[in-house]
């Protein structure tokens, strides 16, 4: 059965807002969100039903500061964020686990895998954005960056379909101890890419290098020639279910 809304502490003592659909089977399927989305959004929520239909139990939370968690967004980063993904994980792990990232999430799951190695049995990735703050300061304008190091944060929107976004300094200094792209990821269990050629937001040679670093056998990139950044489409999803079937097998 589906479970209401319910809350876990995290170890920051802030609570992080989780739905668990416990269709009482040995398989999970995790869903890490992006930057400055929440779990009600359009892949997460047609996910859940499409694991429900599929009597496989499905977890996805608000990380602080997003969506109904509790924290301050600007205190948040992709080390304290893939902590609170780390323990709602940890919590929730059966005997087989597929965890699904996607933009941000996809970076997060990434190190999220290499953490836990023994429990998880299969990696999605949706327009996976490992180490992009790198490309955001360097699509910063000179103003911008005077701007962020003084005042912390702006307000920014690199794609005409997506709202307006806060990134803080903080997140882009945090995220550059958390980058992968520079050597080879140690990830052993079975991986599936999706990003679709017309991203604005993340290129898809990003999903590229990733597929060239992963030190899995078991790894596939699929490029989605009309796909934007958010891949939300119905087509788009009938992909992602694909993919996830495979590494169910």
């Amino acid at each position: 059965m589906k479970d209401k809304i319910n809350f876990i502490n995290s170890s920051f003592n802030e609570q992080i807002a989780y739905s668990r659909d416990d269709l009482n089977s040995e398989i999970t399927i995790f869903f890490f969100g992006g930057y400055s989305s929440s779990m009600d959004g359009t892949k997460a929520t047609a996910l859940s039903k499409w694991c429900i239909d599929n009597h496989l139990n499905f977890v996805r939370f608000d990380y602080s500061g997003h969506g109904i968690s509790k924290g301050v967004f600007e205190d948040g980063g992709i080390s304290k964020w893939t902590i609170e993904a780390s323990e709602i994980f940890e919590k929730f792990r059966t005997n087989k686990n597929i965890i699904v990232g996607s933009s941000m999430g996809g970076w997060i799951s990434l190190i999220v895998t290499m953490n836990n190695f023994l429990y998880v049995n299969g990696l999605v990735g949706i327009a996976s954005a490992p180490d992009f703050v790198v490309g955001e300061w360097e699509r910063l304008s000179d103003e911008q960056k005077e701007k962020i190091r003084t005042e912390g944060k702006i307000v920014i929107n690199w794609d005409k379909y997506s709202e307006d976004y806060t990134i803080t300094y903080k997140f882009l200094e945090d995220g550059k101890k958390n980058m992968l792209l520079k050597g080879p990821i140690n990830i052993s269990c079975p991986v599936r890419l999706l990003h679709g050629q017309k991203d604005q937001v993340v290129h898809f040679s990003t999903s590229e290098k990733i597929i060239e670093l992963l030190e899995t056998k078991n790894k596939k990139l699929i490029i989605i020639n009309d796909g934007d950044h958010s891949l939300s489409r119905e087509t788009d999803l009938h992909t992602l279910y694909e993919n996830i079937n495979e590494l169910i097998k």
